[in-house]
């Protein structure tokens, strides 16, 4: 990734808010980081991901941890992974990611103007096409944001995803601040915590 940058509600609210009405927030409680990673469900590692990395995402940065992005509903799937959300709601993931870090060209951590984190994950021309097709072919599901092994959003979408950025509301700007971190591999400071995240400086 040629760049991370972390910003404030100031330098991202009008761009965060003009992406983030191409998606659809859920209305039932399946947006698993609320407040606080500490209460966010628990979903299967992406490929790579170390076993026991069930860390909430704000002691995670240190570990660089593993991102990706998968095709959910809160429909029964075959072959999909059930994911409790909520304390009364499931949601079904498909366990083949969409994306992966691997795609990503940049992330950027704000808040809109209603205070509610939003983190962006940019993405390269290939994850973009394919992301596009993905979302055509299968209408008005979701799209779940896996950190680690933490669930942070799962937006539903109502039309074909088209932009080359995927746009999450995580709870608060300080969810959104730590997981871009932790995605990045950086700590407060901003210099790498692992070998494996320096393409993200």
């Amino acid at each position: 990734m040629k760049a991370t940058r972390i910003f404030t509600r100031s330098s991202l609210a009008l761009a965060l808010l003009a992406l983030a009405a191409c998606q659809t927030p859920p209305t039932q409680p399946d947006t698993a980081a609320t407040e606080s990673p500490d209460t966010a469900a628990t979903a299967p590692a992406p490929a790579g991901a170390p076993s026991a990395s069930d860390a909430p995402v704000q002691a995670a940065a240190a570990q660089g941890v593993p991102v990706a992005v998968f095709l959910a509903d809160m429909v029964m799937q075959e072959g999909w992974r059930p994911i409790p959300v909520g304390g009364e709601s499931t949601l079904y993931l498909d366990p083949r990611p969409v994306v992966t870090r691997d795609d990503l060209t940049g992330i950027q951590a704000g808040a809109n103007q209603q205070g509610q984190g939003l983190l962006a994950l940019m993405l390269n021309s290939e994850a973009s096409a394919r992301l596009q097709q993905l979302t055509t072919d299968n209408p008005n599901k979701r799209l779940a944001l896996v950190v680690g092994r933490t669930l942070m959003a799962a937006p539903s979408y109502a039309e074909p995803v088209a932009t080359g950025q995927l746009i999450f509301p995580v709870g608060t700007e300080a969810n959104a601040t730590a997981a871009a971190r932790a995605i990045a591999g950086v700590d407060e400071s901003g210099a790498p915590t692992t070998q494996d995240t320096a393409k993200f400086q």
